[in-house]
């Protein structure tokens, strides 16, 4: 009787456990992440750009990865408005890679994040060359915006 009642008990939590919806529990209110794609300039460039609202304050966050570009400066921009630089380098464990990361919150390594990069083009170019472009889904308006 007692492996009964402790069964039914444990199978009670488990379902009472699932039930909870897991968004609730999620730290962001909104999260997208998409690949950059390959203008053809550099074939082995790669990329990837996310977007996040955090639930605590509506605090936002915008990074741009890029990978296997030739190391050098490469600009960073938001419909033809540069952001930033994103410096390409060789790292110690042979990779070559370089982030730049924005938020609305000041922290050191972060830049502020005074725009909304949501139905933009997003492009990383050097000498007039775009490397990698990508429209970032959705519109400033799908989630919060952007306050320095």
């Amino acid at each position: 009787m007692k492996n009964r009642t402790l069964t039914l008990l444990i199978s009670l939590a488990a379902t009472f456990a699932l039930a909870i919806p897991t968004a609730s529990m999620a730290k962001d209110i909104l999260r997208q992440t998409v690949s950059l794609e390959n203008t053809g300039a550099e074939p082995s460039a790669d990329g990837k750009a996310e977007f996040r609202i955090k639930k605590k304050k509506n605090r936002q966050r915008f990074k741009v990865e890029v990978e296997d570009l030739t190391p050098a400066n490469y600009d960073l921009m938001v419909e033809g408005v540069f952001k930033g630089t994103l410096d390409v380098r060789q790292q110690p464990d042979g990779r070559v890679e370089a982030e730049l990361e924005f938020d609305t919150k000041r922290e050191p390594g972060k830049l502020p994040l005074d725009f909304d990069p949501r139905g933009k083009l997003i492009t990383v170019e050097r000498s007039g060359t775009v490397y990698l472009q990508v429209v970032f889904p959705g519109t400033a308006s799908s989630g919060g915006s952007c306050q320095p």
